[in-house]
């Protein structure tokens, strides 16, 4: 099961394992959902649970989630080593180039173009990438040389990842700040990486770029992609 929860916040919950990535706050208008929220993805003795945070960005890190501990003594944090916090025996500090094995989770770590890392985690029999801040942020108002340097940065990274077995469940912006450029990026993960699952993120309340997003995949065959139109939802069971 895939839940959403809001902009590039999601979580995952397997037989065995529930991982949480990029929590960064439940919106006002759902707010009356968060003990739901709690009770089932926090509060839960009979799974692992593991909250990973891609890097230090206000829209990817809310310090608030280290109160989860006193829910669940048990859970595990994965933090970028740029978020500045306490150390702690369940706080698990990585950076990009990293890969350790954690309880049943295989952790490799990736670069950014922005700040941070990205996550490529083997739990279940599943691949699972979370992009964090990694992505072409090709604004409207780049120049020749800003815009080359970001497409070479970001095809580094994905031909880093690309020697690792195949995504079964990547999770990838589709900013629609971008304006024409907005599905750039999430093309050309497909291409180079061919992701079984492409879920779309880091988009908050805006949702205007999602038919495009689909109608682009459409006639894809070997690529599942998922529209989101609601925070605070199951996206796919």
């Amino acid at each position: 099961m895939i839940y959403y929860i809001y902009h590039s916040g999601f979580a995952i919950e397997l037989k065995k394992s529930i991982l949480i990535f990029d929590f960064y706050r439940i919106p006002t208008d759902k707010k009356k959902e968060e003990e739901s929220f709690i009770s089932k993805f926090i509060k839960r003795n009979d799974k692992k649970v593991y909250v990973f945070s891609s890097h230090s960005h206000s829209d990817h890190f809310n310090k608030e989630i280290l109160k989860w501990q006193n829910l669940n003594e048990n859970i595990k944090y994965i933090l970028s080593d740029d978020i500045k916090i306490h150390k702690h025996k369940s706080f698990y500090f990585t950076k990009e180039g990293d890969s350790f094995e954690l309880d049943n989770l295989k952790i490799c770590t990736f670069g950014s173009t922005d700040l941070g890392s990205s996550f490529y985690v083997n739990v279940e029999d599943k691949n699972i990438f979370h992009s964090g801040d990694l992505h072409l942020w090709h604004w409207e108002d780049d120049t020749p040389e800003e815009e080359k340097t970001m497409y070479d940065a970001y095809m580094s990274e994905l031909e880093k990842i690309q020697k690792l077995d195949r995504i079964d469940i990547a999770f990838v912006p589709v900013d629609p700040r971008l304006g024409v450029n907005t599905l750039e990026g999430v093309e050309l993960f497909y291409k180079v990486l061919k992701p079984k699952l492409i879920v779309p993120m880091h988009f908050s309340d805006d949702y205007s770029q999602m038919k495009n997003f689909i109608e682009t995949f459409k006639n894809i065959k070997d690529v599942e992609v998922i529209e989101i139109d609601e925070s605070m939802k199951k996206i796919l069971e």
